[in-house]
């Protein structure tokens, strides 16, 4: 039986071909998979016969990839120059026995875990609350840090993005809910119409009018939303273009605009964003689209850190993980009531090997340390150093926002706000 070559060996098997290949020197390939795995070769202009190296390219392909290549009589594309310069930004780039290889992955979602903001978007500093799978206190978290910010004198902004499991717009009572959500946004700007329903989506809960500062909340969804089912099912798409010919605009920068608009009507000080769990798009577009903080919630179990490694590893493979990993923290979800010393200790370890292994560089011997991306195991405000949350029995219902100062919010959360304070703070400029 002939071995089977599997879609994760291709980008590598690629490399190979090309190496084999012996392409000429200073030539440019454009490689494409797509959406079902095979791969092509994508030239700027049709030509009766497409050049000599590339056909061996395509046929060393074929013998390579397997099921995973076209056939070389189907392997040759041919690319439009304007949309190759657009899509020179999406391609992963790199040289490889002097030619210069551009590879583009044709990808449902996975695309935007990489699709990096080129400039950074003006406005507030804003927080990303980010985990693997539910029930580990996201929610909950970022309404105990808006409550905790607020009564210090900030205006905090919270945005509920967990679209079809809104917890943290249980931050307002069913008459406190304003008439538009999120989704009514992203919905009606598919036919331009988003902006005119930005004064009616913010909430302000009547427990946190005493405060000095004050707690602004954008659900979901508002208590005018019909057809919620309907629709989540256009919430996420991309934006057809207004003209015949022009490019749709990404789902991401139709976030990015969202954001932006509400920042401009509230005024925050700082933004509270709850994204859905998993590596959904909602979560892709706040992580790599907003140049957010980002906390990513965690257990000390298998499951947890080989989920990260994943979304590490996507990021590696893709050249975007130097964007974006000196914003990314830890936060210690639910550690347990009894030997927690412990479990910390543990949970510290396996963080930090799995930070060093994707995220921290090497520092070759006799460098120093200060002018590389590396922490020691031990260094407390390093990112792989956990805000620890602590189980409490109190907090299985929604808390008293009220009541930071004692009870279940104050044992659970007390160290969590001091480092987030101390550490993310200063990193966002406050």
């Amino acid at each position: 039986m002939n071995r089977v070559v599997t879609f994760g060996e291709t980008r590598d098997l690629v490399r190979k071909a090309i190496r084999e290949a012996e392409l000429p020197v200073g030539l440019e390939v454009w490689i494409l998979r797509d959406l079902i795995g095979r791969v092509s070769v994508l030239l700027p202009e049709p030509a009766a016969e497409p050049p000599e190296p590339i056909r061996q390219l395509v046929e060393r392909l074929h013998s390579t990839l397997g099921a995973h290549a076209y056939p070389p009589e189907r392997a040759i594309l041919y690319l439009e120059p304007k949309d190759r310069e657009e899509l020179r930004s999406e391609a992963v780039i790199w040289e490889e026995e002097g030619v210069t290889i551009y590879f583009l992955d044709r990808e449902i979602s996975g695309r935007r875990w990489v699709t990096i903001a080129e400039s950074e978007l003006a406005g507030p500093p804003r927080f990303v609350l980010f985990a693997l799978k539910g029930g580990l206190g996201r929610s909950t978290t970022a309404a105990v840090l808006a409550a905790h910010l607020a009564r210090k004198g900030q205006r905090v902004l919270v945005l509920d993005f967990d679209l079809e499991s809104p917890t943290l717009s249980s931050m307002l009572s069913p008459e406190e809910h304003p008439d538009f959500g999120l989704v009514e946004w992203l919905v009606e700007d598919l036919v331009d119409q988003a902006e005119v329903l930005v004064p009616d989506m913010i909430g302000r809960p009547a427990w946190s009018m005493d405060f000095t500062g004050e707690v602004m909340v954008v659900p979901a969804y508002g208590r005018r939303c019909r057809e919620h089912l309907a629709q989540l099912g256009r919430a996420y798409l991309d934006k057809p273009p207004r003209e015949v010919g022009g490019s749709p605009e990404k789902w991401v920068d139709r976030v990015r605009r969202l954001v932006r608009s509400l920042e401009a009507h509230a005024s925050p000080d700082l933004v509270v964003m709850d994204s859905r769990s998993g590596l959904h798009d909602i979560a892709a577009a706040l992580i790599v689209g907003l140049q957010a903080q980002v906390l990513l919630f965690a257990v000390d179990s298998e499951p947890t850190w080989s989920g990260y490694r994943i979304l590490f590893q996507h990021w590696a493979q893709n050249q975007a993980i130097r964007q974006v990993r000196e914003r990314l923290f830890l936060a210690a979800a639910l550690v347990p009531p009894t030997a927690q010393e412990e479990y910390l200790r543990r949970f510290r370890q396996h963080a930090w090997d799995l930070f060093r292994e994707w995220l921290y560089d090497e520092v070759p011997p006799g460098e120093p340390d200060g002018e590389w991306f590396s922490f020691d195991l031990m260094e407390e405000d390093a990112p792989h150093t956990p805000l620890p949350i602590y189980w409490e029995r109190g907090l299985l219902a929604w808390p008293d926002l009220r009541s930071l100062e004692s009870g279940p919010v104050q044992s659970a959360y007390s160290e969590f706000l001091q480092r987030f304070e101390r550490q993310l703070l200063p990193e966002a400029g406050l």
